[in-house]
């Protein structure tokens, strides 16, 4: 059996109570349930001990009858009950004492269930053991206390779950009953306690102390005192060997504590706390440490030492700029630092540059480095969100203290970043802006940013802390701007009252000395002011009047001035109200009159502007003209002064010279009356009218501009109208924003042309309606104030729709002509394509068959009897080879009318393109160096077989004047040169082969003078004028040093031209006369193809003829003289191609001398080593065959492909890849199917940038009908080295491959 130790029976159950902190009430069960005790805790709450001594006086409701229940506690009977948000537990004492004592405020979620709650263990019952049904056979054992709240049963379930057998304690049924009975009881208990038992001080607690444990419960339960007070734990033994020895309660202790939270953070705590020993038998066995959480006391006490001092400093402050000093110095000395880790104030003052009207000055800060932008210098509270702006905004507005927390983004972390925090130097998560204002109704003064101490929540108490903290600036700073305008009034008063003693004693002086001057300042003035003014007598006579009144009236200076001299001055119509006017100043002693008074001729003095009033004049735009007729305007005002007897005595006149003044008035009038006109004539324009502001609002239109827009017309005063923004299309409003920006920024008008919503609809010739969207050209011209600063806008929108609609028509047509064009130049293309195709094989192939039948004849006559073989077998049949010859001769000539009619063709087609580029304007001339000679003999070398067949004898004559210019190459176009000369020629041989004289000549000539007609052997056509036929010139003229004019005489013995036939010439489409086309045949294009062509080389052509004695035709173009590098590339181009022309010479030396040059068997290879293989690339099989024989007559290798993709296969059979043909040139036709040339061409030219070939360049020459200059500039873009145009002969191909070889050859 346990006994108490000695002493602890002499402790009543009064003197329990009275040390309890617990409300705590004793009832009389046996006297009606009188009250007859209530501890001090519970007197300490006033308003809950009269709740209960009304509730046991009035002896009613559920918590009197629960306190009066007769039965004991037990399952019937709760033991605890919720009265006043209070948890009380009822405890019977010998059947006869009730003793009610609070637990705690009942939890949130309990109020609202009512009375229904979770009953709680008295705190005398013990824990019971509760066997499970295997109990019996694993022996485990449940402890759980009997009917616990909810909120407990998960604490509970740990202390059942825990292992107590790791512990010093051992499993839960071997626990010592007293442990067992005090471990009960202190699980009921609502303080917070912790038992340590045994001699290793084991630890056991309850759920409120398991509170503050933090993140360390449920770990500490069953471990030693050490590690549940590491830091108090030797000033917790010290007091529990102390307590141990005494056997009694140690004294009360109290620490500041640090609860670990979930979250990681740390919960500031003050404790206090005492020690009581548990013994039996006089044997200490453990101890009981009751705690008491007294932070709210403790922070309270701080908080108002805080509070008491932060008043004392800063009442101290005589003005507003000394109080932020003072506030932000108590702030820093404030110890704890960690009740204030940050702190930043500002002063807010009147900011007119501020939407918001205010602005913030920074006053002082703590925990903040320099430079740190959560607390800038100087804060706009406009709508910037520059630092806390937004926040500071929002605490002008608020009547409180603002909460700013970093969980909801109202404290944003990225501006806590760098701070120098205070205290913990742990960061803020919450912080508070203060607004200071002196009272409620006055402006904020100052905005305060505090950081809430990182370790205590923001709880009721702490809000109460920062309110009664607000509330004491507001009464600080109240008191300190009372006092600073007390003192600023008292300053003021002093100041005033000095000043108004000065200014009294000022004044008497003043007064004294303007008494005696009054009448000499007077005079003085007098004369000086603009105003005219006078005195008179009671029989009106004038007795003085300054300088301004004789001015304005012209009245004689004589004194005294009679009413008739004055009189004289006002002209005749106002004489009579002047005379009413002293009538009525009889009366009423003050008149005003206007009369008008004459100007002497004398009269020098200009009318005054009135002063102040000029400049606005000037502004008005009122052109004010000093001459008025030579009248003045003047304005009377007169007063009149009675003596005595009541009769007057004095009058005192003033006059105003008003004439500007009238002047004034009329203009005014005529602008007024203009501004009626402009307005009645813009609602009678055609073009819409209107005043906007500069956000588009609509201040004023005309009609025009309300149908143009679709709007009606509305009372703009009264509605606000923006008409831009819905009448123009989206898609132009950028456009029209851009204007008006521009507008704003330059401060000139601006045009734009804009699309309307609405439409524009007319009707045209034929009656039919026209639909189109409204078009309108838009200006606006800006309208600035005095200050120069633009206000709104001003401008008219003229449509112009139709002009827009006819715009769009032409571009219709003009895209359909361009397109009828294109159609005709593909047309013309391919019919020059198929024409020049079969042209070329029937050359070549008439060039062929020339060679063999000369050959034939060669040999014919090498074995007739007349060759000089006498034993030949042939020598009977002398007759038949005679026959055999002539018909040799006879196919030779054939052959050579088929190469006569395919070049003639051939000229047709050139004029044919010629006449659609000039058409198009897009004949260009390109000029290049060449030997003008040379030019000019393969022209005569093209018609020598057609004039030896026609009996013409064909000659060339190169003047002296061109041998002593010493030319040796010339810049000029040889394509057009050569066409112009053919063209002539043609003409020449074809009226002169059927005369009975024979003749054409060519004559060659060059001046350094451009030729005239008087100098010349023609009369030239006039230049054409016309810019359409001007054609595509050079884009620079020919320095005059190096001009030369290259001309040209074609001379013939033909049938001449009459006058008539003459004016018809060098025309499109006309010939001589209607029957020279029947009889000559021809298209009348030539002459004026050559026309055109010459011009464009800035010469002209002419004509000298007479009927029956033939005719001159004379041309002549510019050239230039080539520099010295141009003339050494010519140079060697000519010698590669040297051997060629000798080749030629030679082998038609061997032949008849009139054969052509042929290919038959030459006596010797006609190309140069450095051409062995040609690739031939050509789909027309004709083609084909016929280039390739007469390539391989010409002593080279030849391989053959028909379209592009085939050309590549096979260039990887060549020397340049892995084969082994000798791959020299390529011959390249541009139109094939599969892949053309072109493109073919660009693949090989890819090939060999990235080094599949091997060796230089491959030389690339395109072979193509497509004779347009275009078509031959795309062939070289696409990596061609030269274009050879269908039809050609071979003697021209070979030319073209030695010269393309030869440059690449010196290139490299």
């Amino acid at each position: 059996m346990m006994y108490p130790p000695m002493g602890i029976s002499d402790v009543g159950i009064i003197e329990l109570l009275d040390s309890d902190p617990r409300p705590t009430f004793v009832v009389d069960s046996t006297r009606k349930s009188e009250l007859v005790y209530a501890n001090p805790a519970l007197r300490e709450h006033a308003v809950l001990h009269n709740r209960v001594v009304e509730l046991l006086q009035s002896r009613h409701g559920s918590f009197w009858a629960w306190i009066t229940a007769t039965t004991a506690p037990g399952p019937c009977l709760d033991h605890t009950f919720v009265f006043e948000d209070i948890r009380w537990t009822r405890s019977i004492v010998r059947s006869e004492w009730a003793v009610i004592s609070s637990n705690g405020v009942l939890p949130f979620e309990a109020t609202q269930h009512g009375s229904s709650f979770h009953r709680r263990v008295n705190s005398n019952s013990l824990l019971h053991e509760v066997a499970s049904p295997g109990s019996a056979i694993d022996g485990d054992h449940a402890w759980i206390p009997p009917e616990f709240m909810p909120d407990q049963e998960s604490f509970v379930h740990i202390i059942n779950t825990l292992d107590w057998a790791g512990t010093p304690l051992g499993p839960l049924p071997r626990w010592p009953a007293l442990l067992q009975q005090t471990f009960n009881q202190v699980l009921a208990d609502s303080r917070p306690i912790v038992i340590y038992w045994g001699e290793e001080l084991t630890t056991l607690y309850n759920e409120a102390f398991s509170k503050l444990c933090g993140t360390k419960h449920p770990a500490l339960l069953g471990k030693s005192v050490e590690d549940a007070w590491p830091d108090f734990c030797e000033k917790i033994k010290l007091a529990m060997s102390t307590t141990a020895s005494k056997l009694r309660a140690g004294d009360e202790d109290e620490w500041r504590f640090f609860v670990e939270k979930a979250d990681g953070s740390s919960e500031e705590k003050y404790l206090k706390w005492s020690i009581i020993p548990i013994t039996e038998r006089n044997r200490c066995l453990g101890f009981i440490q009751p705690i008491q959480d007294t932070t709210s006391m403790r922070l309270w006490q701080r908080r108002t030492k805080m509070l008491i001092d932060l008043g004392d400093m800063l009442v101290t402050a005589r003005d507003v700029k000394s109080y932020w000093a003072k506030l932000i110095q108590e702030l820093e000395a404030r110890q704890p630092t960690y009740d204030i880790p940050l702190a930043i104030l500002y002063s807010v003052e009147e900011d007119a540059h501020s939407r918001t009207g205010k602005a913030c000055r920074l006053e002082g800060c703590l925990g903040v480095p320099d430079g740190h932008p959560i607390a800038p210098s100087k804060l706009r509270l406009d709508e910037s969100d520059q630092g806390l702006s937004s926040s500071f905004r929002k605490a002008l507005e608020s009547q409180g203290p603002l909460l700013l927390q970093t969980s909801d983004g109202t404290l944003p972390e990225a501006l806590l970043d760098g701070l120098q925090w205070r205290g913990f130097n742990d960061p803020i998560r919450e912080a508070v802006i203060c607004a200071i204002r002196p009272t409620k109704e006055e402006h904020v003064l100052g905005l305060l940013l505090l950081g809430l101490n990182p370790r205590r929540p923001y709880d009721n108490d702490y809000q109460q802390y920062i309110a009664l903290l607000n509330q004491k600036l507001t009464t600080t700073l109240a008191s300190t701007v009372l006092l600073e305008e007390e003192a600023r009034r008292g300053r003021n008063i002093a100041e005033q009252a000095a000043y108004d003693q000065a200014m009294l004693k000022e004044k008497l002086t003043m007064q004294t000395r303007e008494a005696t001057e009054s009448v000499q300042k007077f005079q003085q003035i007098a004369e000086f002011i603009p105003v005219g003014m006078c005195f008179g007598n009671q029989r009106g006579n004038i007795t003085f009047a300054n300088d301004a009144w004789h001015r304005i009236t012209g009245a004689p200076e004589v004194n005294p001035l009679t009413p008739e001299g004055f009189l004289s001055c006002v002209i005749e119509e106002d004489k009579s109200n002047v005379q009413r006017a002293y009538e009525e100043l009889q009366k009423n002693l003050t008149v005003t009159i206007e009369f008008r008074v004459r100007r002497p001729a004398e009269d020098t003095y200009p009318l005054q502007h009135p002063i102040g009033s000029s400049p606005s004049f000037e502004k008005a735009g009122l052109d004010l003209d000093p001459d008025h007729g030579g009248v003045r305007h003047v304005l009377g005002s007169l007063k009149a002064e009675r003596g005595p007897d009541g009769s007057i005595n004095q009058v005192l006149a003033c006059l105003t010279d008003v004439t500007l003044h009238k002047k004034a008035a009329e203009e005014a009038i005529r602008k007024a009356q203009q501004a009626e006109n402009l307005k009645r004539m813009a609602e009678l324009a055609t073009v819409g009218m209107y005043d906007m502001t500069l956000d588009g609002r609509l201040l004023g239109a005309n009609n025009v501009f309300y149908e143009m827009c679709g709007l009606e017309r509305v009372d703009l005063s009264q509605v606000s109208v923006k008409p831009f923004e819905f009448c123009v299309v989206d898609e132009d409003l950028p456009v029209l924003d851009k204007t008006l920006a521009t507008l704003v920024r330059e401060g000139k008008s601006q045009t734009a042309e804009l699309r309307l919503k609405t439409q524009w609809t007319e009707t045209d010739t034929t009656g039919e309606q026209i639909t189109a969207p409204r078009w309108v050209l838009a200006t606006f011209m800006p309208v600035t104030n005095s200050e120069g600063a633009i206000q709104t806008f001003t401008g008219c929108l003229s449509d112009v729709s139709l002009q827009k609609w006819q715009f769009e028509k032409e571009r219709q047509r003009k895209d359909e002509a361009i397109e009828s064009k294109r159609q005709q130049e593909n047309f013309i293309d391919m019919t020059s394509h198929e024409m020049r195709n079969p042209l070329s094989a029937i050359v070549q192939c008439a060039d062929a068959v020339i060679g063999c039948l000369t050959k034939a004849q060669e040999l014919v006559d090498t074995h007739s009897p007349d060759g000089g073989i006498s034993s030949s077998p042939m020598a009977d049949g002398g007759g038949i080879c005679q026959e055999g010859s002539q018909l040799l001769k006879d196919s030779i000539d054939n052959a050579e009318t088929i190469i006569a009619c395919a070049q003639h063709q051939k000229r047709i087609v050139d004029d044919i393109l010629t006449m659609s580029k000039l058409d198009s304007n897009l004949l260009s001339i390109t000029p290049i160096t060449v030997n003008p000679i040379h030019i000019a003999q393969e022209a005569f070398k093209m018609f020598e077989v057609e004039a030896r067949r026609v009996d013409i004898d064909l000659t060339m004559v190169v003047d002296r004047s061109y041998t002593e210019l010493n030319i040796e190459f010339l810049d000029l176009d040889p394509s057009r040169l050569k066409q112009v000369l053919i063209n002539l020629l043609t003409n020449a041989l074809k009226f002169t082969k059927n005369g009975p004289t024979r003749n054409v000549s060519i004559t060659m000539s060059a001046s350094k003078t451009r030729p005239e007609d008087r100098t010349s052997s023609v009369q030239f056509i006039p230049r054409a004028t016309d810019a359409v036929w001007q054609g595509d010139r050079p884009s620079s003229p020919i320095p005059e040093e190096k001009r030369i004019y290259l001309m040209f005489e074609v001379k013939d013995t033909g049938q001449g031209l009459t006058e008539e036939e003459k004016k018809s010439l060098f025309q499109r489409f006309v010939q001589a006369n209607a029957k020279t086309h029947v009889k000559y045949g021809g298209s009348g294009l030539g002459l004026f193809i050559s026309r055109r062509l010459t011009e464009l080389q800035n010469g002209a052509i002419g004509v000298a003829s007479s009927f029956g004695q033939g005719s001159t035709f004379a041309f002549y173009i510019e050239a230039q003289v080539p520099s010295e590098e141009a003339c050494q590339e010519a140079r060697a181009a000519a010698a590669a191609v040297g051997h060629i022309l000798k080749t030629s010479s030679s082998t038609a030396g061997r032949v008849s001398s009139k054969g052509p040059f042929t290919m038959a068997k030459p006596a010797k290879k006609l190309l140069g080593p450095q051409i062995e293989g040609v690739l031939l690339v050509e789909d027309n099989l004709i083609n084909q065959q016929i280039t390739r024989r007469d390539l391989l007559t010409s002593g080279c290798a030849v391989e053959v492909a028909n379209h592009g993709v085939e050309a590549l296969e096979k260039l990887q059979h060549t020397n340049r890849a892995d084969g082994q043909f000798p791959l020299s040139l390529i011959l390249m036709d541009i139109e094939m199917p599969i892949q053309d040339g072109l493109t073919c061409t660009r693949k090989i030219r890819e090939l060999e940038k990235a080094g599949h070939f091997k060796g230089p360049r491959i030389p690339i020459i395109a072979v193509s009908a497509n004779a347009r200059m275009e078509q031959i500039l795309e062939a070289k873009a696409a990596g061609c080295d030269d274009v050879l145009v269908k039809p050609f002969r071979i003697p021209e191909l070979i030319e073209k491959m030695m010269t393309v070889t030869k440059q690449l050859e010196k290139a490299e």
